[in-house]
């Protein structure tokens, strides 16, 4: 039996008309209809470094013009972002960054062959593509959240340009997460059943909802399992744990939110108690408390979507405005004084961190069919 994880609501390789786009945007930002000013980049120390804040009345934007400057801000990062591309189309030596950039790219609408960037993404793609060994793990490091994230940026390829190359690597690369998956339902770092937690879990979730989107078969009983594991980890008061048992903390509340939704579950009570949770956690830059800033945004931000009303309203105006703020002039953004998303983690010249505020900001986009409801 197959499962679909997600209702597929309009076909992958169909895009919305211009117009039609601009509505949907405007719409989620309709959501919330008080604008935010836009600040330049604010300096160490002011009263505006570390939060965002809200503008005088009189500063209130339209929506029209919060979507051109998320639009601008975007395309300023895609511009930096494709400065940085190497000869052999990889921007980092793990997949995970280059899977991530290319995310970035395909979350404002470019496609690998066409379009502003065609060349870019076509080198991005093809290293991707002859990184899979006969086990189908994508990568040479054989890390299950580096193949997950590759598998997701060639499902996201493959919905918008069904490449037959493309499709055969995908197939492998998914057949090789559901056997991967441990008997508890959860998967772990390396490429084999054994242990899991659920960071590494989440991952793999979000890449199976993108096959299955694409119209990739994924096992209903890996997607039961998935589900089992994912609401072991919900702490009873309210948020997820790393594993089982441990206490919740900020990156994996927005993780086991996110997980759940794209498994089907909306309705699950743990959802509502894990919101709340997060609704307690500061929107700020400078030591927000978050050891991973860039990870939290970027599932947060789709969980809030996802969930809709007084959570969605009252979160995303807040990390819009806290990431057009401190934005660089060059397009790139800087890691958060406190996070542990340092270079010698994630890769360096700012590509994972100025990736993942792109794909944060892009929530309003909706051309990954993940940003859309």
């Amino acid at each position: 039996m197959i499962a679909h994880i997600h209702p597929i609501r309009q076909s992958r390789r169909a895009s919305l008309p211009a117009g039609a786009r601009l509505a949907c945007i405007a719409l989620a930002l309709s959501a919330n209809p008080v604008g935010v000013a836009y600040a330049k980049k604010p300096q160490p120390g002011s009263a505006t470094e570390t939060t965002a804040q809200p503008s005088a009345p009189a500063d209130v934007l339209t929506e029209t013009a919060v979507v051109a400057k998320v639009t601008e801000a975007i395309d300023k990062s895609l511009a930096y972002l494709a400065s940085k591309q190497r000869p052999d189309g990889s921007w980092t030596d793990s997949q995970a960054g280059n899977a991530l950039t290319i995310l970035a790219f395909l979350g404002r609408g470019h496609v690998p062959g066409r379009g502003v960037y065609p060349e870019l993404l076509e080198r991005g793609k093809r290293y991707i593509l002859v990184s899979q060994q006969p086990s189908g793990v994508l990568g040479k490091h054989s890390r299950m959240y580096e193949h997950a994230l590759a598998t997701l940026a060639c499902a996201e390829m493959y919905g918008m340009d069904p490449d037959p190359e493309l499709e055969e690597t995908l197939r492998k690369a998914i057949d090789l997460i559901v056997k991967a998956q441990s008997p508890s339902g959860g998967w772990r770092y390396n490429p084999k059943p054994g242990d899991q937690d659920l960071s590494v879990t989440v991952m793999q979730i979000v890449a199976l909802h993108a096959a299955n989107n694409a119209e990739i078969p994924v096992p209903s009983e890996t997607i039961d399992k998935a589900v089992k594991y994912v609401i072991s980890c919900a702490a009873p008061a309210g948020g997820f744990s790393y594993t089982a048992g441990a206490g919740p903390g900020p990156q994996m509340s927005a993780a086991g939110v996110l997980s759940l939704q794209l498994l089907g579950h909306y309705d699950d009570p743990a959802i509502a108690k894990a919101l709340e949770y997060l609704s307690k956690i500061p929107v700020k830059w400078a030591n927000s408390k978050l050891r991973y800033f860039y990870y939290f945004h970027y599932y947060s931000i789709q969980g809030h979507y996802q969930a809709g009303g007084r959570f969605w309203n009252d979160w995303h105006p807040q990390v819009r405005e806290l990431l057009l703020a401190n934005q660089n002039a060059d397009g790139s953004w800087d890691l958060p004084p406190g996070s542990g998303e340092s270079e010698g983690v994630v890769g360096p010249n700012k590509i994972y961190w100025t990736a993942m505020a792109s794909l944060v900001l892009e929530i309003y986009m909706h051309f990954l069919p993940a940003y859309q409801r």
